[in-house]
């Protein structure tokens, strides 16, 4: 049992790096947008946001999606 838990734990901690740095990129655009009054546009930090997001949350929630499709092979 004790592999299992260290592996969770590993997904969580990527998981977790990758939410925050996705969450970031809009520091940057703020930054870019009103600080250094660039010609930015939201679109262009979308993807760099999601790409961080959407992968880090599925991480994060690993040991439920393990368990829901052991629940559903049966």
């Amino acid at each position: 049992m004790e592999p299992n838990r260290k592996e969770r734990d590993w997904a969580r901690t990527i998981g977790t790096v990758l939410v925050i740095m996705g969450v970031s990129v809009w520091g940057v655009y703020a930054i870019e947008r009103y600080v250094l009054k660039m010609d930015v546009h939201s679109l262009q930090f979308l993807a760099y946001h999601l790409a961080g997001v959407i992968p880090g949350s599925l991480l994060r929630h690993h040991k439920f999606f393990v368990g829901l499709v052991k629940k559903t092979a049966k």
